[in-house]
C-alpha cells in the first residue's frame, strides 16, 4: 500500500470509527464468518474489549450443547485482537501456567536471565593449574550467588489487559489459583507450589498473579467452574434450522470458492485497526469510562441478592460498549489526577439494554437457554407434571426427541434454581414418582430493566443526569472530538452545560456538525491523531449506520418503536433520529 493509499484508508476507517452505529458494522462484518448468535458475538466482543480497561474486565461463560458454536463464534469474534493478548487454556496445572505464561523475576522485581546460568570451567580449557582453581572459585561463588538469587525468586504472571480463553474446563488446582483473580477480590495475590528442580529434587516455587483479565469459559462440565457462574454473564448459541443452513450455505462457499475469502476485508481491517487504537490509548493514558447518570440502579430489579453482583455486571458492560465509541464520546479531564473519562451518552444505555435483555435470564440463572425455553414453552402452561408427561409433551413437537433421563436432568436444574419445585408423587400405584410444579408463571421469570418504553428511559435518565452534573469536580475540563478545520482534527472545549447536548444526543457527535453553545466557545487543542498521525480532510458521512439487532422478527436495519408494539401496532425507523421524531409527533398527538 502506497503512502497516499494508506492515507486515504486511514481517513475512511477514521469515518467508520465516527459513525454513531458503529457496532452494527462490526457484527456485519462478522456475519460474513459466522451466521447469526447476535447476543453470543456482541458478548464475546464486549467481553475483549473489556480487557482493556484496568477495572471492570467481564467473565463470560457460554453454555450450550456440542457443535452449537460456541468455540467457532469466539475465535471469529476475537479475529479483531492482538494474538499477544489471548491465551487459550486447557486442562493446564499451575506449574504449567507459571512456565508458559511467567516472567522469573528476582526478589527486587527484575528478571532473571533463566539461561544465563554460570557455565563450570572444565580442565583443559586453562593453561595452568592456579588459572582452572581460579576459574572453579569464581564458579562456585557464581552458583552460590545464583542459587541465593532463585531461592527469594517469583514467577510474575501479569494477566491484566489478558483474555483468558478457557476451551476446556481448568485443572482444579488451577482454577482455585485463578478464582480470586477473576472474582476481582485482589489485584495481586502470591502463591506457593511443590515442583522438580532440573537434579529431581523438590523445592517450593513462588507465583505472583498480577492484573485482573477478561475471561471467556468455553465449558462448564465441573462443579468449580460453574460456582464461578454468579460472577460471569451466561449465554447460549443459538440451534435452529435457519441458522445451520446458513453456517452451512456459507461453509460451501468456503471451499467451493476460497480464493473469495483468503484476504481480510476491508471491514475487518478497519475494526481490527480501531481494536489496537483503543488498546494503545487505554495502556498510554490514564483513562476510564463514566455512566453520567447517578439514578441508574433504580432502573433494576432488586429482588434476590445476586441482583446487586448483577447491576455491575450491567455497568461493566455498559463500559464495553462505550468504549469502541472513544472518537465520538464527550470525555472529562479531573483537574488534580488529570485522569481521562470517557462519559457514556444515552445511546449507549439503549444499547447495553438491548443485548442485556437477551442474556440476562441465562446470566441471572446461570442456565443455558435451552433449558430456560423448555420451561417458558412446556412446563409452566400447566400446574404440575409427572416425568412421562412432561417427556411425551416436550417429544410431541420435539425435532429432536429426548428420553427421560436427559428431560429429569433439565428438571432438575430448573429446582436448583428455584423454578420448579420436586415433590414426592401421590400416584397410588407408584408413590415414589416425582410430581414437578411450576413456580414462575409469568411471560418472562424476571426483566432485566424496571422500563417499559425508550421514552420513559430518557425522562429518568435526564433526571439522573442532572444530579450526576452537580457532583461534578470545581475544575474539571470537558472535551470532544471536532474537525478543527478540513485537515486538522483534535479536541475542543466546551462547558459543563453543553455536556448534555452530547449525551442526549441533541447535537450529531458523530459528524459534529452543530456548533458549541456561543457562550463558551472554550480553547481548542490539537492533539496526537491515532496511530498512523495523518490528518482529516473530510467530515464522516452516516452511511455505515445500522442499528444492532437481536430481535429476529425486526426486519433488516430498521428500529421498532416500543409505544406502537404496546398498542399492538408495528413500527419501524431506520435512524435513532426518525424514531425520536416520531415520539416527539406521538406526544405531541397524544
Amino acid at each position: 500500500m502506497t503512502q497516499e493509499q494508506d492515507k486515504d484508508f486511514y481517513i475512511k476507517a477514521v469515518d467508520v470509527w465516527r459513525t454513531e452505529n458503529l457496532l452494527g458494522y462490526i457484527l456485519r462484518d462478522i456475519e460474513t464468518r459466522a451466521k447469526k448468535d447476535v447476543p453470543v458475538k456482541v458478548s464475546v466482543l464486549c467481553t475483549a474489549i473489556s480487557s482493556f480497561l484496568k477495572s471492570d474486565p467481564i467473565n463470560l461463560f457460554l453454555k450450550g450443547e456440542s457443535s452449537s458454536g460456541k468455540t467457532f463464534n469466539t475465535v471469529q469474534v476475537l479475529k479483531y485482537f492482538d494474538e499477544s493478548d489471548i491465551w487459550f487454556l486447557g486442562g493446564m496445572s499451575p506449574q504449567a501456567l507459571a512456565r508458559d505464561h511467567g516472567l522469573l523475576l528476582n526478589k527486587n522485581g527484575e528478571e532473571i536471565d533463566i539461561d544465563a546460568r554460570p557455565v563450570k570451567p572444565r580442565r583443559k580449557g586453562f593453561d595452568n593449574e592456579d588459572d582452572f582453581n581460579k576459574a572453579m572459585e569464581n564458579y562456585t561463588e557464581d552458583m552460590k550467588a545464583r542459587r541465593e538469587q532463585l531461592k527469594d525468586a517469583y514467577t510474575l504472571i501479569d494477566l491484566s489487559h489478558k483474555i483468558l480463553v478457557f476451551l476446556e474446563s481448568p485443572h482444579i488446582e488451577t482454577f482455585m489459583m485463578l478464582r480470586p483473580i477473576l472474582s476481582h477480590d485482589k489485584e495481586e495475590i502470591e502463591y506457593r507450589f511443590a515442583a522438580k528442580t532440573s537434579s529431581g529434587d523438590w523445592r517450593t516455587k513462588k507465583a505472583r498473579l498480577r492484573g485482573w483479565p477478561a475471561t471467556i469459559f468455553l465449558t462448564t462440565d465441573v462443579k468449580y467452574v460453574e460456582e464461578l457462574a454468579t460472577r460471569s454473564f451466561t449465554t447460549t448459541p443459538e440451534v435452529t434450522e435457519e441458522k445451520i443452513l446458513e453456517a452451512n450455505a456459507l461453509t460451501n462457499r468456503k471451499v467451493s470458492v476460497p480464493w473469495l475469502y483468503d484476504a481480510p476485508t476491508e471491514a475487518f481491517q478497519i475494526i481490527t485497526m480501531l481494536m489496537q487504537n483503543l488498546r494503545n490509548h487505554c495502556q498510554t493514558e490514564n483513562l476510564d469510562i463514566v455512566p453520567p447518570f447517578l439514578n441508574l440502579y433504580e432502573l433494576f430489579p432488586k429482588e434476590i441478592a445476586r441482583d446487586m453482583r448483577d447491576f455491575a455486571h450491567f455497568t461493566q458492560l455498559l463500559k464495553a460498549i462505550t468504549l469502541p465509541n472513544y472518537y465520538q464520546r464527550p470525555f472529562l479531564v479531573t483537574p488534580e489526577t488529570k485522569q481521562k473519562l470517557i462519559v457514556c451518552s444515552m445511546a449507549d444505555v439503549q444499547k447495553a439494554y438491548s443485548i442485556y435483555k437477551e442474556i440476562f435470564e441465562t446470566t441471572r440463572t446461570g442456565t443455558e437457554k435451552r433449558i430456560l425455553d423448555f420451561y417458558h414453552k412446556v412446563v409452566k402452561k400447566k400446574d404440575a407434571w409427572y416425568l412421562k408427561e412432561l417427556t411425551f409433551k416436550y417429544n410431541e413437537t420435539a425435532k429432536r426427541p429426548l428420553s427421560e433421563e436427559r428431560i429429569r436432568v433439565m428438571m432438575a436444574r430448573l429446582d436448583e434454581i428455584g423454578y420448579v419445585n420436586t415433590q414426592k408423587g401421590d400416584d397410588p400405584e407408584d408413590k415414589r414418582l416425582n410430581i414437578y410444579r411450576p413456580l414462575m408463571k409469568g411471560e418472562k421469570a424476571t426483566t432485566p430493566l424496571n422500563l417499559e418504553t425508550w421514552t420513559d428511559l430518557e425522562a429518568k435518565l435526564r433526571k439522573g443526569f442532572e444530579m450526576w452534573k452537580n457532583n461534578i469536580l470545581v475544575g474539571t475540563q470537558v472535551y470532544v472530538n471536532k474537525n478543527i478545520s478540513e485537515t486538522q482534527w483534535g479536541e475542543v472545549q466546551v462547558s459543563i452545560d453543553d455536556l448534555e447536548k452530547y449525551v442526549f444526543k441533541e447535537v450529531n457527535t458523530a459528524a459534529d456538525q452543530t456548533e458549541i453553545s456561543s457562550r463558551n466557545q472554550g480553547e481548542t487543542r490539537i492533539v496526537d491523531k491515532p496511530k498512523t498521525g495523518l490528518e482529516l480532510e473530510k467530515q464522516p458521512s452516516d452511511k455505515h449506520v445500522d442499528e444492532i439487532r437481536t430481535d429476529v422478527d425486526i426486519p433488516e436495519r430498521m428500529i421498532p418503536c416500543l409505544e406502537c408494539k404496546a398498542k399492538g401496532k408495528r413500527s419501524f425507523f431506520a435512524t435513532d433520529a426518525d424514531l425520536a421524531a416520531h415520539m416527539r409527533t406521538w406526544h405531541e398527538g397524544r
